[in-house]
């Protein structure tokens, strides 16, 4: 069982969904959309030609960084993962998904 967490974020409930929801906020702005209520903590999906694995708090497969977030922008609309990036940018990098995925593991309520 995996509790809901943002890496480099204090376990304090009050920050740690106060960055959570401007990490939301972001991705609405950019997508056009709000993101859905579920908090995913792993994805399995195909990215390009590869067949991977995304975790939260894990460095991204493809591009390195730790993941700091997956969002699922709803129904056929697709993933949005947000890491850190190696070069340190301090507002991370998304990068936009497609919107199948072999498994989605969200976190623990």
């Amino acid at each position: 069982m995996t509790t809901f967490f943002i890496p480099g974020v204090a376990g304090d409930p009050t920050l740690l969904e106060g960055a959570y929801r401007d990490m939301s906020g972001v991705i609405e702005l950019e997508m056009g959309r709000p993101p859905s209520a579920h908090r995913i903590l792993r994805l399995w999906t195909r990215r390009g030609s590869t067949d991977c694995i995304t975790e939260v708090g894990s460095s991204d497969p493809l591009r390195g960084g730790i993941v700091l977030a997956i969002f699922d922008m709803g129904p056929h609309q697709p993933f949005v993962v947000w890491r850190q990036p190696d070069s340190g940018r301090p507002d991370g990098v998304r990068e936009i998904l497609g919107c199948n995925a072999y498994e989605v593991l969200e976190f623990d309520s």
